[in-house]
């Protein structure tokens, strides 16, 4: 056995090869130390100017004072004072989404911009015909709405002859379409 490794060998030295390729990683994609913070040790680092955040590019887009020397600039936080009225979400998303950041929650519309659709009810135990689903949706404070009948994105109703029926441009089944047994039911949005 002297030719061959213990494979406890073979698994501690992938154990420190791996550790040692991810802080070599982390290293290479750590912040700039803010000046002022215990992170700014040399005079190299402490001049270096703090790479700006999510929370500060989006505070300087809504018009909010520049941090206070010492802040984090991803804490939105630090672009408050005690008693200052915090901005909401939707303000934040539209102000990463002008200032061109479309990643975390910049990848989202602001709350309002796309309402939930009214339609007929569809009871989680109706079997539903090919090229029908269930759309399930929120309020935009997290309230579920009941499932509503919507048309399948790639499915296309055809009459008894065989010819297309038109359906409406955003797939809501609308009574005259709904499928034999369904019970018609509209669903209400909570609120409105």
């Amino acid at each position: 056995m002297a030719g061959r490794a213990s494979p406890w060998w073979l698994a501690a030295t992938a154990v420190v090869v791996v550790g040692g390729v991810v802080m070599w990683r982390m290293a290479l994609t750590a912040p700039a130390p803010v000046a002022g913070t215990a992170g700014a040790a040399t005079a190299d680092t402490a001049a270096a100017p703090a790479r700006p955040g999510y929370a500060a590019t989006a505070m300087a887009a809504v018009g909010k004072p520049r941090l206070r020397p010492g802040d984090d600039p991803n804490d939105v936080a630090a672009y408050f004072q005690p008693g200052d009225p915090e901005p909401g979400g939707a303000e934040l998303i539209g102000a990463l989404q002008d200032a061109g950041i479309r990643t975390g929650i910049g990848a989202f519309n602001p709350p309002g911009t796309s309402p939930p659709l009214e339609g007929l009810a569809v009871p989680e135990d109706f079997e539903l015909p090919q090229g029908y689903v269930r759309h399930h949706q929120a309020t935009d404070d997290g309230q579920p709405i009941e499932p509503i009948l919507m048309f399948a994105p790639d499915f296309a109703l055809v009459d008894a002859n065989g010819h297309p029926v038109d359906l409406p441009d955003n797939r809501v089944v609308t009574a005259d379409l709904a499928p034999a047994g369904l019970p018609l039911r509209q669903v209400r949005i909570p609120g409105q």
